[in-house]
């Protein structure tokens, strides 16, 4: 799908948005309250319950949850809490919306329903909720860019899908979850005289940067982030699987490209190994025939098989599919499972 294109009308108006926006409709023994820092450890307790149940291929610490409820930007929040029965004073839903700008204005929307109170409505009202605020505060920035509102939706989450197409979302793209094995390892492609791979360091932070916003600049026509931006949402990075490839042919060495891996532990008892995570990479339009990718690939395979994982997980969305695919198919990686976006233009 096409990235959504600048509108002739201001944001503020094509947000449509609602004067007021209420809490959700108070029934079945739920009572609804702002979402706020202090209700860390119930919801993180909310979201356990919920992924025991349905069992992604991940979950969710407390550090991330924590993450979630301090993050810097915009973002705003419901709590629903069981005022009846064994689960009295317990959350039972939550609803979140957060305003992200990846390149365009981004409002991505997450909540969920504890098992026990499901089937009752709460879906269909904490999906109307996060269409509601987003247009709200999307309404709220300045300009006429381009906008969305998304929501994810993962393997066996029908129902979640069926309410947000009742609210007019659209399938918008398709992520890809990859896996590969660390007992055999592919050997490292050779660069050249110039081309070397070097470990992360802080060195590299400005220049990564700065490369991520061009790339992201001439493939989408995205605004750059900051450096804040950048530096956020780290709680499971590890540098020592991380890597930039670099041309030392100049004077200035140049990056040619960049990957960025995390270790989430708490995935490793509901998956049955140790899994290290390549989370972001990035490799210039000059250097893509060069085998920079593979280089990087195969640099964080070795560095975390030497740490002791068993396995390597990538993820990768429908738009760039096909090419990097074949790369990581040549490296041993196979498809194991993938989630929808679902979006809705403004």
């Amino acid at each position: 799908m096409p990235e959504p294109t600048t509108g002739s009308l201001p944001l503020a108006v094509r947000a449509n948005a609602p004067a007021d926006v209420p809490f959700p409709v108070s029934a079945h023994g739920v009572e609804w309250s702002e979402l706020t820092v202090e209700h860390l450890h119930p919801l993180a307790n909310l979201v356990a319950r919920i992924e025991a149940r349905d069992n992604p291929p991940f979950r969710t610490s407390p550090d991330e949850v924590f993450e979630m409820l301090s993050s810097g930007t915009q973002w705003r929040g419901v709590a629903g809490f069981a005022t009846r029965g064994m689960a009295n004073g317990r959350m039972v839903a939550f609803a979140q919306v957060e305003l992200r700008f990846p390149g365009h204005v981004e409002c991505v929307c997450q909540g969920g329903v504890d098992p026990a109170f499901r089937r009752v409505g709460l879906g269909a009202s904490l999906v109307a909720w996060q269409e509601m605020a987003a247009r709200q505060m999307l309404a709220g920035i300045p300009g006429n860019g381009p906008a969305q509102i998304v929501a994810q939706v993962e393997t066996g989450q029908e129902d979640h899908e069926e309410h947000l197409k009742a609210r007019g979302f659209r399938w918008a793209r398709t992520y890809y979850e990859l896996r590969a094995d660390l007992r055999v390892l592919p050997q490292m492609p050779d660069l050249g005289r110039w081309l070397e791979v070097e470990p992360w360091g802080p060195q590299w932070e400005e220049p990564t940067r700065h490369l991520a916003n061009r790339i992201s600049e001439q493939e989408w026509g995205r605004r750059p982030i900051t450096a804040e931006q950048w530096s956020m949402g780290r709680t499971a990075f590890v540098p020592e699987w991380s890597f930039v490839a670099v041309d030392k042919k100049g004077d200035r060495p140049r990056v040619a490209g960049f990957l960025m891996a995390s270790r989430y532990v708490q995935d490793w008892a509901a998956l049955g190994w140790r899994e290290g995570y390549i989370d972001q990479m990035a490799v210039d339009q000059d250097y893509r025939n060069a085998h920079v990718v593979d280089a990087l690939v195969v640099s964080s395979m070795h560095a975390q098989a030497a740490d002791g994982m068993d396995r390597t997980g990538a993820g990768l969305g429908s738009a760039n599919h096909s090419g990097a695919l074949a790369v990581y198919d040549y490296l041993g990686f196979r498809t194991v499972g993938q989630s929808r976006l679902y979006a809705i233009e403004i």
